[in-house]
């Protein structure tokens, strides 16, 4: 339509065409729109799971949830009780009262824990030499444990004779004293879960009595975290908790003491003395334990590694999906957890160095659980050494539009970022949630 204003002439185009034109920028607008918030939707789903599942992770890990709840002991203390000491000197409980004592329950034919236990109670010996703790062992295999054999036992293991007793006597009395007092579990195997060397079934734990005697706590000699919380409130650096509760610790100086190891002549297990092999357990010096901070490092790295596990399975369904914006925030974001995982996993193994001089927490468990836990450790530490350039590399391809070579590299970085990623977790609760010794 023409419209004659003076000398100016106006063009104005149909109504219809108009219309057609608007219509058209508003479809591309919302098809843009709708991509986007799509995209977006997808991508802030799956950081709502990631967080949840992070959260998940915090939960199950914490141990007032995942481990089980603690005993609650008698506020009156432990029973009366009457045995005798290898000197044939007799023990009471009177003989205990006015100062605090830890309580370990072993039998010398032991092929199990035992030796790692009063290995435990040797090294507390000698860092605790400055308190007024007494140390007491129980034998748990009267019949077998004679006062003979007890003295011969704590020789081996250079027990003080005034700060650390080892006791025997009726096995009725004694059990029902660790089973009623110390809450702890102790029986005599029978039939065909009899065999040498595993005649007793007894707890690793080693209890701590105030001087009211009183068992206000226990430590698990077969977690090093148990230990050094121990030796911590021993030492008066920690306050003394109801029950007990786990910490972290390290190595053993090379004149610790004995270790047990396997004859395979005679099929047995056997004591030698002499220097600390890998598989023994270090002490920590006394004045040199882990913070709290530290302590933390190793759920923070693997809720770090489970929520990287997250956004990378985000990242490939995104893509996979043809989410091209929502797949770049995703995979930079497993990116960013990534090297935020790496920054806590260095300094937690360079502060485990420095306080306690190992770099490492070992992992007790034997036999083919063991194996399996070396070949994941191996395969993960190797595997993580190629991964921040891997995906620095992919990322790189990827940000600068170099689309081949980002598809090339991206199907080799994925596979083995993810198995890094998951293996961390997994390393994680094999680590500190399975049942080690």
């Amino acid at each position: 339509m023409n419209v004659n204003r003076g000398s100016w002439i106006v063009v104005r185009p149909p109504l219809r065409i108009v219309l057609q034109r608007e219509h058209a920028e508003h479809s591309v607008l919302s098809t843009e729109y709708s991509v986007l918030s799509t995209q977006y939707r997808v991508w802030f789903r799956w950081l709502a799971l990631s967080l949840l599942a992070l959260g998940g992770l915090l939960i199950a890990s914490s141990p007032t949830l995942a481990d089980d709840p603690p005993p609650m002991w008698d506020p009156a203390g432990i029973d009366d009780f009457e045995f005798i000491e290898r000197s044939g000197k007799t023990i009471r409980k009177q003989d205990l009262l006015g100062r605090p004592w830890l309580a370990c329950f072993v039998f010398t034919r032991c092929a199990g824990p035992c030796p790692r236990v009063t290995e435990q109670m040797k090294k507390l010996q000698d860092q605790l030499q400055e308190t007024n703790i007494q140390l007491v062992t129980f034998g748990v295999d009267p019949e077998y444990d004679t006062l003979e054999v007890l003295q011969k036992y704590a020789n081996f293991w250079r027990a003080d004779a005034d700060r650390w007793w080892f006791i025997t006597g009726d096995k009725v009395p004694m059990y029902r004293l660790i089973q009623k007092s110390f809450r702890l579990p102790v029986e005599e195997t029978t039939g065909e879960d009899r065999k040498p060397g595993f005649e007793i079934i007894h707890s690793t734990n080693i209890m701590y009595v105030d001087a009211e005697g009183r068992v206000r706590a226990k430590f698990n000699a077969t977690k090093d975290e148990d230990m050094a919380k121990l030796r911590r409130i021993a030492l008066d650096k920690d306050p003394l908790p109801p029950v007990g509760v786990p910490a972290e610790t390290s190595p053993t100086s090379p004149d610790s003491g004995p270790v047990m190891k396997f004859d395979p002549v005679s099929g047995s297990f056997r004591f030698e003395a002499g220097a600390a092999t890998a598989d023994a357990v270090i002490a920590d010096p006394p004045a040199r334990q882990l913070p709290d901070w530290v302590l933390l490092l190793p759920k923070v790295n693997a809720s770090l590694n489970g929520l990287a596990t997250l956004l990378l399975i985000g990242g490939f369904v995104c893509i996979k999906s043809r989410l091209v914006t929502a797949h770049k925030a995703s995979m930079l974001a497993a990116f960013t957890t990534s090297v935020v995982f790496l920054a806590c996993y260095l300094s937690y193994h360079f502060a485990l160095r420095h306080f306690t001089g190992e770099s490492s927490k070992r992992f007790e468990a034997v036999g083919v659980v063991r194996t399996i836990y070396l070949v994941i450790l191996f395969t993960h530490v190797v595997l993580a050494a190629i991964v921040p350039v891997l995906a620095a590399n992919t990322i790189y391809r990827g940000l600068t539009g170099q689309w081949d070579r980002h598809k090339r590299i991206a199907r080799i970085t994925f596979p083995i970022w993810l198995y890094v990623s998951v293996t961390g977790v997994i390393i994680y609760l094999m680590l500190y949630h399975w049942p080690q010794g």
